[in-house]
């Protein structure tokens, strides 16, 4: 039997933890690698800004926010089963989350997109940032990776505040509490940069549901940025990673590109709204994730 067609007014609530199980599904059948400890964060970051489609009490699409203060707002993770794509659900929990942050003051709304997605996101107004690249490949054993007079050491909670700010320049807000998340989660990925005794880049990993995801990666410069992947690569020797890497950003690509990476997909950046805090995308080698910037 065929399933029934949605009502015109889609149901929208706020997600709630026994969600997360058939959020973590819809996850898996579009083929994406957050982690179920990824969900938890999601919701942890905005218990007030995550959102479920529910049909027939199924949960049938998902999407996630998150708010970077006033400057700007992330919206992440848009999914919708298969079987009820192209019934204009997915485009309804985008205004929800839309309405969401503007509500609660947001000046810009930003996500990265698909090729599908941006068909989807133009129409409503978003505009085109930058492109990004998804470079997937295996770390290497011995990496050939130059990483010369610049101190790496592991991301400590004395850090955080000298990493903030250095992570606020790149990415236009301040983000604290992602950061510390991320760096805690798996503190064996997490690593930070030092030059002439001041905190020059970071690069933090996790373990997502297939591969491990790399970011954020940022770096004063090249060299940094080099030495930090030395180190993140030693410690994930053999295990396959992805990478989301500015087009724009050819000192990244070159690093990558050398030992084997190859661009797996690509997605935009874009934005609604004025964007008065660009960040400085010259200092990203690598964003944190599309779902979160």
């Amino acid at each position: 039997m065929s399933e029934p067609k949605p009502p015109g007014a889609v149901p929208i609530r706020l997600m709630r933890p026994d969600d997360l199980g058939a959020a973590h599904e819809l996850r898996a059948l579009a083929g994406w690698n957050q982690s179920e400890r990824d969900w938890r964060g999601f919701l942890a970051y905005e218990p007030e800004g995550c959102f479920v489609a529910e049909l027939g009490g199924r949960v049938v699409g998902t999407a996630t926010t998150i708010r970077y203060g006033r400057r700007f707002g992330w919206i992440g993770m848009v999914l919708v089963h298969p079987e009820w794509r192209r019934h204009g659900i997915g485009s309804a929990l985008l205004r929800h989350a839309i309405a969401s942050l503007q509500a609660a003051g947001v000046e810009t709304v930003k996500l990265d997109a698909t090729p599908q997605g941006r068909t989807v996101y133009l129409p409503l107004g978003f505009t085109d940032e930058y492109g990004l690249a998804r470079y997937a490949g295996v770390a290497p054993v011995a990496s050939t990776v130059a990483g010369a007079g610049i101190e790496i050491g592991p991301w400590l909670e004395t850090d955080d505040a000298e990493v903030g700010a250095l992570d606020a320049e790149a990415f236009g807000a301040e983000r604290g509490r992602v950061l510390r998340t991320l760096a805690r989660r798996h503190p064996e990925l997490a690593w930070v940069a030092r030059k002439d005794g001041q905190v020059a880049g970071c690069l933090c990993g996790r373990i997502g549901a297939t591969t491990v995801q790399v970011g954020p990666w940022v770096a004063r410069d090249a060299e940094v940025a080099a030495a930090l992947l030395r180190a993140f690569f030693a410690a994930v020797a053999g295990r396959r990673v992805f990478f989301d890497v500015l087009d724009s950003c050819a000192g990244a690509k070159a690093l990558l590109e050398a030992e084997r990476f190859t661009v797996q997909r690509r997605l935009t950046r874009m934005f609604l709204g004025p964007n008065r805090h660009p960040g400085r995308p010259d200092l990203v080698f690598g964003i944190s994730s599309p779902e979160q910037g």
